[in-house]
C-alpha cells in the first residue's frame, strides 16, 4: 500500500466492498492489470485500496476494499478519479472490457469507533448477516458472547459493520444500503489458521442456535490476499 494509506488507515469510516464479476479466468489478469495502474494515484486522491482479493477456487471474481475518512471525501474523490483524472481516462476503458459486472457493491461504516481494518494476511473472511427486524439483538449477541468467545480462541483481527445509509451522492456507481445488515470482516495468517479456527467456532452449538434464531440469511466469501502474490510477500 501507498504510505498515504497507512497514514489513514485508523480514520475509515465509510467503506465500500466491490465484488467484480469478471470474463472468464481473467482474475489473475486483472488483479494485476488494478494494482499497477489505479492502486497508487486512487490512494494520492484520498480512495484508498485496502485490499484486493480473489475468492477462493474462483478465477472469475475480484474483490476488493476502497475506505474513506467519510462520504464529503468520498463523493469528491469519485469525481476527482472517475470524472477529471487522467489515470482513469487513460486505463479505465481497458478495466472495463474485463468486467461483466460491476454493481456488487456494499457501503457500508463502522459500527464500533477505533476500528483499524488492515487486511495484509492471506486469507480475509467476510460475513453477511441479514436480520430482518432483528438487528439490534444480533449486534448485542456478537458484542456481549459472540466477539467474547473468538477472543477466547485468539481470533482477535475482526471488525463489524453496518450499512451506510447515507443517500449515495454518485449515482454512476450503484451500492447495496440495507439497514438489516451486518457484516464481519476477520483475517487469519493462512488457510489453516482460519480451518482450524472455524471448527472451534462450529463446536459452540448454543451460540450457533442464538445466532440462527435471528439471523435471516448468512452467507460469507473466503477470499486470498492478492497483495502477498503481486507484491511477492
Amino acid at each position: 500500500m501507498a504510505s498515504a494509506t497507512q497514514e489513514y488507515l485508523e480514520n475509515i469510516n465509510v467503506l465500500e466492498l466491490r465484488n467484480y464479476l469478471l470474463k472468464p479466468n481473467l482474475a489473475d489478469t486483472f488483479s494485476q492489470y488494478f494494482h499497477s495502474k489505479f492502486v497508487g494515484p486512487m490512494n494520492e486522491l484520498g480512495g484508498y485500496t485496502l485490499g484486493e482479493f480473489k475468492i477462493s477456487n474462483v478465477n472469475d471474481r475480484f474483490v476488493w476494499l476502497r475506505g474513506f475518512t467519510n462520504m464529503k471525501t468520498r463523493v469528491k474523490f469519485l469525481n476527482d478519479f472517475y470524472i477529471n483524472s487522467a489515470t482513469w481516462r487513460e486505463h479505465g476503458k481497458r478495466a472495463n472490457e474485463m468486467i461483466i459486472n460491476s454493481d456488487n457493491v456494499y457501503l457500508l461504516k463502522p459500527l464500533h469507533k477505533n476500528v483499524f481494518l488492515k487486511t495484509d494476511k492471506v486469507v480475509t473472511v467476510i460475513n453477511f448477516y441479514i436480520c430482518n427486524s432483528s438487528l439490534d439483538k444480533v449486534i448485542e449477541l456478537f458484542d456481549t458472547e459472540y466477539i467474547p468467545f473468538l477472543k477466547t480462541i485468539n481470533v482477535e483481527d475482526i471488525s463489524l459493520w453496518v450499512s451506510e445509509m447515507t443517500e449515495n451522492d454518485f449515482p454512476r456507481l450503484p451500492v447495496f444500503q440495507d439497514k438489516n445488515l451486518l457484516v464481519t470482516i476477520s483475517n487469519y495468517q493462512d488457510k489453516n489458521e482460519y480451518e482450524a479456527k472455524q471448527k472451534a467456532i462450529d463446536s459452540m452449538d448454543r451460540l450457533e442456535k442464538s445466532m440462527q434464531e435471528l439471523i435471516t440469511i448468512h452467507t460469507s466469501l473466503l477470499l486470498v490476499n492478492q497483495n502477498q502474490h503481486i507484491d511477492g510477500k
